[in-house]
């Protein structure tokens, strides 16, 4: 297979605690979390019931190791991870709606 010839957009040293997310120590933590809480609490606001197979960091940690390591987290599925998890770590208000249609 081919390697991949369009640039990493992401700083150097957002390269670096990516690493991060293949440790051993990550995935012990992610396992607690998703055994703890294993539906997505941002489905759950909405009264859906989803399986969480991803675990978000509440406070971007941008870096910062001590808010990598401790949190807080939310387990979240993978639908909401990428599109509202994305949209808040990049300083943007998300308004979700509940089965009513009315703003949560």
């Amino acid at each position: 297979m081919a390697e991949s010839t369009v640039p990493d957009p992401r700083s150097e040293e957002a390269t670096i605690y990516r690493r991060l997310y293949q440790s051993a120590r990550w995935r012990t933590l992610r396992h607690h979390q998703l055994a703890t809480q294993p539906l997505c609490e941002w489905c759950l606001e909405s009264e859906t019931i989803t399986e969480a197979t991803e675990v978000h960091h509440a406070t971007p940690h941008r870096g910062d190791l001590e808010l990598f390591w401790s949190g807080p987290f939310i387990s979240t599925c993978k639908p909401c991870h990428a599109s509202r998890g994305q949209l808040e770590d990049n300083g943007k208000t998300v308004v979700r709606y509940g089965p009513d249609g009315w703003p949560l």
